[in-house]
């Protein structure tokens, strides 16, 4: 029995009518190939089965086509929003993307950076800005372009990003909710948010707010540091026993504000008369909800394509077209805090 031979980029470049060289430019540099030529050299590689040498391809370049991305949660719906766009921006420039999850944990996005580092990467994106100092030390001796999303760099003592950084203020963040449930009327506004660097941004912008509206002290109550529907429900139940003390809750994330909401549905809490609930992330499900939950609105999206956008000029030597790209946020108020009267 006859054992049938890998095809070669030759016979790939045969059945799409085209030149080697053309197909290989497909292949490691897909941007500068037109649209029509790409997809016959697609359907050639799809109908012979052709597997590129990736080895032999980064010899010649000095490049993987591999780069990594570190993410606290894919549990997150505006992460994963993220990590789509982040996938496919990265595709049309000619990368594959490889995604760890760290889950918060400084001591598995250690572990997590040295088996990708090991993949000899082109560039990395990491969606958290807090790192431990064995991580710094691995990113400085990589020599390789990192985007960090999302925290901006702030604060009396702001932090020093290992690269650039794409992202929005935590404290302009936190502060937008508190100024808001002052003004629709609430006395008592809470945090509910993790006790970490990000969510003490968040909570400090916040009780500034509430401290110069209403001159008291706000609240703050610990959440999981994975954010999930079921923390929301719980803080609810524990509010109803009178465990805690509030009559707005700013939630850090919408999946705890939507488990809020449905919580004070089934223990005939009314929203926002006696409790006003706000999220953070405007996940689609706040507009759909009912009441519709007001959401403090960061641009995933404008986040993922200027990551991309940044990260492929690096990889090229370029000079980036600018430095800390901050996207902002937005709240956006609907009928879970509606204005008391």
């Amino acid at each position: 029995m006859s054992i049938k031979s890998k095809p070669t980029l030759q016979d790939v470049a045969r059945m799409a009518g085209v030149s080697s060289m053309t197909v290989s430019r497909a292949l490691t540099k897909p941007d500068i190939v037109s649209e029509q030529t790409r997809q016959k050299i697609d359907h050639a590689v799809r109908e012979l089965g052709y597997v590129p040498n990736l080895a032999a391809s980064q010899l010649v370049t000095r490049r993987s086509g591999i780069v990594g991305a570190l993410i606290t949660t894919i549990t997150n719906p505006i992460l994963a929003t993220t990590i789509e766009t982040l996938q496919q921006g990265l595709a049309r420039a000619g990368f594959h993307m490889l995604i760890g999850e760290t889950r918060f944990s400084q001591e598995e996005e250690g572990k997590l950076l040295r088996a990708f580092l090991g993949r000899q990467l082109d560039g990395l994106i990491l969606a958290y800005g807090y790192h431990s100092p064995e991580t710094l030390e691995l990113l400085q001796a990589a020599e390789i372009p990192v985007i960090e999303l999302w925290d901006l760099p702030e604060g009396e003592v702001p932090r020093q990003p290992v690269g650039q950084v794409v992202g929005f203020s935590n404290w302009a963040a936190g502060a937008s909710a508190g100024r808001h449930l002052v003004a629709c009327g609430y006395r008592k506004p809470a945090f509910f948010g993790y006790d970490d660097e990000r969510e003490n941004l968040r909570f400090q912008g916040f009780r500034r707010a509430v401290l110069d509206g209403l001159g008291v002290e706000p609240q703050r109550y610990k959440t999981s540091a994975i954010p999930s529907i079921e923390d929301g429900v719980d803080m609810i139940e524990r509010l109803a026993r009178g465990e805690l003390d509030c009559d707005a809750a700013f939630f850090t994330n919408d999946m705890q504000a939507i488990g809020a909401l449905f919580a004070c549905q089934r223990l005939g809490i009314a929203v926002p008369q006696t409790l006003g609930i706000c999220g953070f992330g405007d996940l689609p499900i706040a507009r759909v909800a009912a009441p519709s939950l007001t959401s403090v609105r960061i641009p995933a999206e404008k986040v993922a394509n200027s990551t991309v956008e940044l990260l492929c000029q690096r990889i090229k030597g370029e000079e980036p077209w600018a430095a800390n790209i901050d996207v902002g946020s937005e709240l956006v108020a609907r009928e879970s805090t509606a204005l008391r009267r």
